[in-house]
């Protein structure tokens, strides 16, 4: 009978023939525990999850954005104009839960080999594959959260549901499973980035190429956002300092700035990036193609965020701007998931929050460099211009997000754990805050996750 059921969906916790083998023989070495956490890094930046739909959702499914309605790609997602059979929603579902399926199995995995005392000569690879695994689990059940729960509440009981939590055991067949709360989503999210921390056992094989892996410097940066959405400022603040502190890059020049995205070369801007090559014939599926042929384009009055000497403005004269691809192949870019730029922001946010407007002064100097209005003709940046109050500040603190991050998927999860009312040409007034995505229909139809977020189209947007 569950076999019969679970047919007339295609649910992720209904497990596919080609995932179903047993833990015991899949982790039998230290090789099989890297190729684990590779296959989660795949899943990470496949186009279904963050290597296109969840940075598409940040931009198209807010009030900087539109798909191109000759093309139809992301049109009926950023017109709110869909249902809980839209592809791309249930991509996104089944992929994070790919991502978490595997860290959970790799860890386990890892930890069975240990235990069997086969991890001699390679403790230290051993712990990084862990620490990565945990930081990866972390990630992705952070921005599943905010795609499928409401915002995190300071101070509230967060006792609204967030997503189904797999912790200790990996996913079974046939086995119901109910979603947690948004605050049980949260304490998990905050106790994978602790134990990716403890595990965390150097570069090892990440030298070269650290950047494309969880380095400590990307694990801090992670902790820094996921405190930041939580109003823990304090903490955040502290977790921005020591990531920029770990990554120990240069800071870089308006003109390196701009040329660093048609580069897949890692700048110092970088701290956490998903790697894109030729190879991967990315095509159709790429944010390139979906801001160059498929026509997504910038609302009009996003213009109006921008000076007119703003270096970060003269990337939109580019077919897919931020995404313009290399030389070689124009749907090829790499995907940032975590820069320098946004570490400086959340010491401004947070030491805005905490009433030190002088310190949130000069961590705005790193990006608000990038327009020469703030800059004087000795090239120093004169944060005397910048905001003297909470309130203003905090409103150009806002901006500096659009102006910094526009394309790369901030807007849509900024707007809600701000409580910004969005308008644009597709809406007006939208209260993002009060917005959930549904669970998929073939979840809910398989019946192994059953819970719906019951009267998510009553907060669509008019």
């Amino acid at each position: 009978m569950a076999l019969g059921l679970s047919s007339c969906g295609d649910s992720f916790f209904d497990v596919k023939m080609d995932q179903n083998i047993e833990t015991k023989d899949a982790y039998k070495n230290v090789q099989d525990v890297k190729n684990g956490m590779i296959g989660a890094y795949y899943a990470l930046g496949q186009y279904r999850f963050y290597g296109r739909n969840v940075v598409a959702i940040g931009d198209l499914c807010s009030d900087l954005a539109q798909g191109d309605p000759s093309s139809g790609h992301f049109v009926n997602l950023g017109t709110y104009q869909f249902g809980d059979t839209d592809e791309e929603i249930e991509d996104t579902w089944n992929y994070g839960y790919k991502i978490i399926d595997r860290c959970v199995r790799t860890i386990q995995g890892a930890e069975a080999i240990r235990a069997a005392g086969a991890d001699e000569g390679f403790e230290d690879q051993i712990d990084s594959y862990i620490s990565q695994c945990y930081a990866l689990r972390a990630l992705t059940t952070f921005t599943m959260t905010n795609l499928w729960g409401k915002p995190y509440k300071a101070g509230g009981n967060n006792t609204q549901l967030g997503v189904c939590l797999l912790d200790k055991e990996p996913l079974e067949p046939f086995v119901k499973i109910q979603r947690s709360t948004v605050e049980d989503c949260y304490k998990q999210v905050c106790s994978d980035i602790e134990l990716a921390l403890k595990y965390y056992a150097g570069e090892g094989e990440m030298n070269g190429s650290p950047q494309f892996y969880f380095n400590e410097a990307a694990i801090y940066a992670l902790k820094a956002r996921v405190n930041l959405y939580m109003g823990k400022y304090a903490e955040a603040l502290a977790a921005a300092k020591e990531a920029i502190k770990l990554r120990g890059s240069s800071d870089i020049s308006n003109e390196a700035y701009v040329s660093m995205w048609s580069s897949t070369a890692i700048s110092d801007e970088d701290i956490l990036t998903i790697a894109k090559s030729d190879d991967d014939n990315l095509s159709a599926n790429s944010l390139n193609t979906l801001y160059g042929n498929y026509g997504a384009s910038f609302e009009n009055e996003f213009l109006d965020y921008f000076g007119e000497d703003d270096a970060r403005a003269s990337m939109l004269d580019n077919k897919s701007f931020k995404f313009c691809g290399t030389s070689t192949s124009e749907d090829t870019s790499n995907i940032p998931i975590f820069r320098k730029s946004e570490l400086y922001l959340i010491i401004a946010e947070c030491q805005t929050q905490l009433g030190n407007i002088e310190a949130a002064r000069e961590a705005l100097a790193y990006t608000v460099k990038r327009d020469l209005a703030f800059v004087d003709e000795d090239g120093n940046v004169d944060i005397s211009i910048l905001p003297d109050n909470k309130v203003e500040m905090m409103s150009f603190i806002q901006d500096e997000y659009v102006r910094e991050f526009y394309q790369e998927g901030h807007r849509w999860f900024d707007a809600r754990r701000w409580g910004l009312k969005l308008t644009c040409s597709k809406f007006k007034n939208f209260d993002v805050s009060n917005f959930v995505f549904p669970i998929p229909a073939d979840e809910i139809n398989a019946g192994f996750c059953t819970q719906q977020n019951d009267g998510w189209e009553d907060s669509l947007p008019e």
